[in-house]
């Protein structure tokens, strides 16, 4: 696993009783109120007979360095599961499931669901390098797992939708799920647009409350007469909710 991204299981029955795929919680990070503001992290796993949920991230500043540093059995504090996940029904489907760097955290969460109502998975993964590479191994229990890097140093070199172009050139899919930059789920879009495939995508936006309230990760949505919320309307929309600014 690359050296800055970290995992993080906590003790929290309640958050794993309810927590679906997708969506998220906003986690304390400081002893204080420096840094003030919670951090959101993607669910990435829940062991819910255990009560355990497990998050995913990269160390990016004061807030995930403190988060980093804390030891077995430290009180972290939690709010979740918040926000809106992926949407899925029906058995034996065939999906895509797309992720680019940290992207990939809410993925395994996903890939588990999908698994056990006996969806076929291809899970495509990209990353700076092979080191940036995540969760390969634990995906590869609920799919076939492609993977390339921006330097080529894990076989191909290019983006993950070179992957994606591939992939729908050679089968067929009954969804695509996908999360990671902009660019990433702007080539997920144009895709389920020009296919046809339904597409959910899982955006990632700085945010302040984590509760709709503050207004400070809204996107633009189709409908023209209103901006929508990442954390509260998301974070996962269907590809035709949004519009990605150029």
């Amino acid at each position: 696993m690359a050296t800055d991204a970290f995992l993080l299981t906590l003790e929290a029955p309640e958050l794993a009783a309810a927590a679906q795929p997708g969506q998220f919680a906003m986690i304390g990070c400081g002893s204080g109120y420096d840094p003030f503001l919670r951090r959101p992290l993607s669910i990435h796993r829940i062991q819910r007979t255990a009560g355990a949920a497990s998050f995913l991230y990269r160390v990016r500043g004061q807030g995930t360095e403190w988060l980093a540093a804390r030891r077995q059995g430290e009180f972290v504090p939690l709010l979740g599961p918040l926000g809106r996940g992926f949407r899925y029904a029906g058995n034996g489907k065939k999906a895509l499931l797309v992720g680019a760097g940290i992207g990939v955290a809410p993925l395994l969460f996903l890939a588990e669901a999908l698994a056990a109502l006996n969806w076929t998975l291809n899970i495509l993964i990209g990353a700076r390098t092979a080191r940036g590479l995540l969760c390969r191994s634990a995906l590869e229990r609920y799919g076939r797992v492609l993977v390339i890097t921006d330097d080529g140093s894990a076989s191909r070199r290019g983006s993950v939708t070179a992957l994606l172009q591939d992939a729908l050139k050679k089968s067929s899919y009954s969804d695509i799920f996908a999360c990671g930059p902009k660019p990433v789920l702007k080539a997920v879009q144009r895709a389920s647009t020009d296919r046809g495939i339904p597409a959910q995508l899982s955006l990632e936006e700085n945010m302040a409350c984590g509760l709709g309230a503050c207004m400070g990760c809204t996107c633009r949505g189709s409908d023209p007469s209103r901006m929508l919320r990442v954390c509260a309307e998301g974070p996962v929309f269907d590809a035709d909710e949004v519009i990605f600014d150029d």
